[in-house]
């Protein structure tokens, strides 16, 4: 992956968990379009550092971490990152809730994207806080004539955002400060399924996420091709911030 070294633009707060970092810099600028919903990896300075380093070394992912490019301007090379805050202790997750202007971030990629089809028949997108980003990013890249439903769990009502998506996606908000309750799993047993292949994405707590994965290989509909599935996070290495 290619590393680029980028300075914090602007700093936004969307949501009482969710804060927007826009980042510029001139290594931008040979930064790939259309990468929304696909991720970089973010690599924040050391302690006592103002840069990160950029050089491969032994202990550099120790600094890094996987974020979805949230939109990206070719022009201005402006590239936006949303980032969970307050809701737990983690290296990124800090950098995120001090981040002023100016200061220093790196990054290297991007990966692939990660929804399977977007044209598939329909489609099925369930995840947590975490998957927010990467799930609005898709849902803005989905024809108008995209089918299928969209179950995101948050922690509070004042935790959703406005969406952009076609008129026949059906958009449901579970609103639930419980980690420890696997809610999308129930909606997913419960979820209307329409006809055809749908591609499904899927991103929340690891443990939650390998049940739905274990329920979805059940489902009729199911197509290894078409799935995609990821721990954003574990319950067990970040405990929710009390």
């Amino acid at each position: 992956m290619e590393m680029r070294m980028t300075q914090v633009h602007e700093v936004i707060d969307l949501a009482p968990h969710m804060r927007r970092i826009v980042l510029m810099g001139e290594e931008l600028s040979s930064f790939p379009t259309d990468m929304e919903s696909a991720h970089v990896k973010v690599i924040v300075p050391r302690p006592g550092q103002e840069k990160p380093e950029l050089a491969p070394h032994s202990g550099m992912k120790k600094y890094m971490r996987s974020y979805t490019i949230r939109h990206f301007d070719k022009n201005w090379h402006l590239l936006t990152l949303d980032f969970v805050v307050n809701r737990h202790e983690g290296l990124c997750t800090n950098w995120a809730k001090n981040a002023k202007v100016g200061d220093f971030l790196g990054i290297a990629g991007p990966g692939p994207v990660k929804h399977k089809d977007f044209n598939a028949d329909w489609h099925l997108l369930l995840g947590d806080i975490t998957a927010f980003p990467a799930i609005a990013a898709t849902l803005e890249r989905l024809p108008q004539t995209a089918r299928g439903a969209i179950y995101i769990h948050v922690p509070s009502a004042e935790d959703k955002q406005e969406l952009t998506l076609p008129d026949n996606m059906n958009l449901h908000w579970l609103i639930n400060d419980d980690n420890s309750q696997n809610i999308l799993l129930e909606c997913l047993k419960n979820a209307e399924v329409l006809e055809g292949k749908p591609a499904v994405f899927i991103a929340a707590e690891g443990a939650h996420v390998q049940a739905m994965l274990g329920y979805l290989k059940s489902a009729p509909y199911y197509d290894k091709e078409l799935t995609y599935t990821s721990g954003y996070w574990n319950a067990a290495r970040k405990p929710r911030k009390s």
